[in-house]
């Protein structure tokens, strides 16, 4: 069952993973299933969903390490924090000590720039995960019709002012992996759709990633 603590581990233990490593142990593989596409295009929605149907997911949601640098260091403006070394480096850290038990751990985060994501999963990988890439995929005018139906309007202005960088990102990230084209789909077809691909990779069928 979703719970919040689930999407924002306390600070101290992400200074702890973040120090010790968390290396997996011997013989155990956790999967993680990394949820990217524009801000806006419903990562979050599908992440509670999945959490409610697979009752060993955990979802954990590395923006929280951001703030946990902004709070404790004072390195970063907001939306700064992925250019950071020191970012990506914890956030390897902190999500392999979360997929310990996690079947699967789900991390819903928009990366756009694919060296920052290649970076990302060798480091998850050189620590025995398998990792897993979707690509929540949407037009723009059907993204732009999401955003401005958002019934939250704080973040509107924000997301749109982002769209351009993702259309920019696009056609490399999906290259680099699953693609789920949202545009007709449901939340729940969308999540029907992810889930389907995550028991292909249980099963050890061929998937888009490999």
């Amino acid at each position: 069952m979703y719970r919040a603590r689930d999407w924002y581990p306390a600070p101290w233990r992400l200074r702890k993973s973040w120090k010790e490593g968390n290396p997996t142990p011997p013989g155990v593989v956790c999967v993680i299933v990394w949820i990217n596409g524009p801000f806006g295009v419903g990562k979050t929605t599908l992440t509670a969903e999945l959490c409610r149907r697979e009752p060993q997911a955990r979802a954990f949601d590395p923006e929280r390490i951001g703030w946990v640098l902004k709070r404790t260091v004072g390195l970063v403006r907001q939306g700064d924090y992925q250019d950071l070394p020191a970012w990506r480096s914890a956030t390897v850290a902190v999500a392999a000590r979360q997929a310990r038990g996690a079947d699967p751990l789900i991390v819903p985060m928009t990366v756009l720039r694919r060296q920052y994501l290649d970076e990302i999963f060798a480091g998850l990988r050189s620590r025995g995960h398998e990792v897993r890439h979707v690509l929540l995929d949407v037009s723009p005018p059907v993204l732009v019709e999401r955003i401005e139906s958002d019934t939250d309007p704080d973040p509107q202005g924000w997301r749109l002012d982002n769209l351009g960088t993702y259309l920019v990102a696009r056609h490399d990230l999906r290259r680099g992996g699953a693609v789920v084209d949202t545009d007709d789909l449901t939340a729940d077809e969308v999540a029907d759709e992810v889930e389907a691909l995550i028991q292909d990779w249980r099963d050890g069928r061929p998937a888009p990633d490999g």
